[in-house]
């Protein structure tokens, strides 16, 4: 019955941004150095398991409905700063350009026919690559890196795990902090 509660009171909270998925994080090692994951309980585990499968089903109805404003409000302020610098939007402009390439020579298309993407706003970034790449995500497993940080990840076919979303509570709400 607790489980049911908290889950509906994470649900009924929606992300506290509003306007003005996905790059993959780097953790830091010194953040959370005196946070001991043994002290996780299982029941702990398996309430933010709940709570952040709930979180990524939302996110990716968001992410179908090619909803930029609500995605946005799933954004720490500090990670939605960084995807409007120019410097981030360059890197993510070149990737975008190489994947574009790519995908046209499997398609046996000339890579050098391409026509590049260029990425202005986080708006872009969200149209660009969240949309076609970050709807149909799958929480499998999360790693607790402090009490109120997590690293949340989907294992693929071979068995890898590959990181979805660097997340943080933040007041009463799971944001994407990287």
């Amino acid at each position: 019955m607790l489980l049911l509660a908290l889950l509906l009171v994470s649900c009924a909270s929606g992300p506290s941004h509003t306007e003005s998925a996905f790059v993959q994080p780097q953790i830091a090692t010194n953040e959370g150095a005196d946070f001991d994951p043994t002290l996780v309980t299982a029941e702990m585990h398996e309430v933010t398991m709940i709570e952040l499968r709930a979180f990524v089903e939302g996110l990716n109805a968001i992410i179908r409905a090619r909803n930029y404003n609500a995605w946005v409000g799933y954004l720490s302020d500090s990670f939605y700063a960084e995807i409007n610098s120019e410097d981030f939007l360059t890197r993510r402009t070149e990737e975008l350009f190489r994947r574009d390439q790519m995908v046209a020579t499997n398609l046996g298309r000339d890579p050098r026919r391409v026509q590049r993407r260029v990425l202005n706003t986080s708006r872009d970034f969200f149209y660009n690559i969240v949309v076609p790449a970050r709807s149909n995500d799958r929480l499998d497993e999360i790693t607790f890196v402090t009490e109120s940080r997590v690293v949340a990840f989907t294992v693929d076919n071979r068995g890898n795990r590959l990181i979805l979303y660097d997340l943080e509570r933040i007041g009463s709400t799971w944001q994407i902090i990287n």
